[in-house]
């Protein structure tokens, strides 16, 4: 399996950090590194991720839209690295 994640990742955030002010506090939580990643519990390994989402308002009784909205959404686990295209199978 291939650590395309990983690997990019890290070349971003060093071109990232040359503009970061000296003794800034950077933050190393979910506040930082890859938006649409999931940890594969079986292999432990980051896959990328895509969610799909949908907002409706819903028609009330009396015929009138619903004042909110409701929200929806379905996430999708890449088979395939993007940067290389090897699958990205369970170890």
């Amino acid at each position: 399996m291939c650590n395309c994640i990983e690997q990019i990742g890290e070349k971003i955030e060093a071109c990232l950090m040359e503009k970061v002010p000296d003794n800034a506090e950077i933050s190393r939580g979910f506040d930082t590194g890859w938006n649409g990643t999931v940890l594969n519990l079986s292999s432990g390994r980051l896959m990328v991720n895509m969610t799909y989402k949908l907002a409706y308002r819903a028609v009330k009784k009396n015929g009138e839209l619903a004042k909110n909205k409701t929200h929806m959404d379905c996430s999708v686990a890449m088979a395939y690295c993007p940067f290389c295209g090897e699958k990205m199978g369970v170890a």
